[in-house]
């Protein structure tokens, strides 16, 4: 729903700063609009962090390391010596 509004807001903002701007408006609005869809873009990407993607976690491998470490460190531990 963000992207839409999102969306209307670019399309909304632009009918009046173009009618009393002109075309010097369009730089301007170009760099706004590209900044606040770049954020847009980086959150959906914050949003699902495990998918198969090449910039995104890799929780297989993490659950692994964590596996064996918690091995690691109960199968240290001593026994009996108290």
């Amino acid at each position: 729903h963000v992207r839409t509004f999102l969306l209307l807001y670019l399309v909304l903002i632009a009918l009046p700063v173009i009618a009393e701007w002109g075309a010097f408006a369009l730089p301007g609005l170009c760099a706004m609009s590209w900044a606040l869809l770049g954020i847009e873009a980086a959150a959906m990407e914050c949003e699902r962090p495990f998918q198969r993607r090449a910039n995104h976690l890799k929780l297989g491998a993490m659950c692994v390391r964590v596996a064996q470490a918690v091995a690691q460190a109960v199968g240290d531990l001593p026994i009996g010596d108290s």
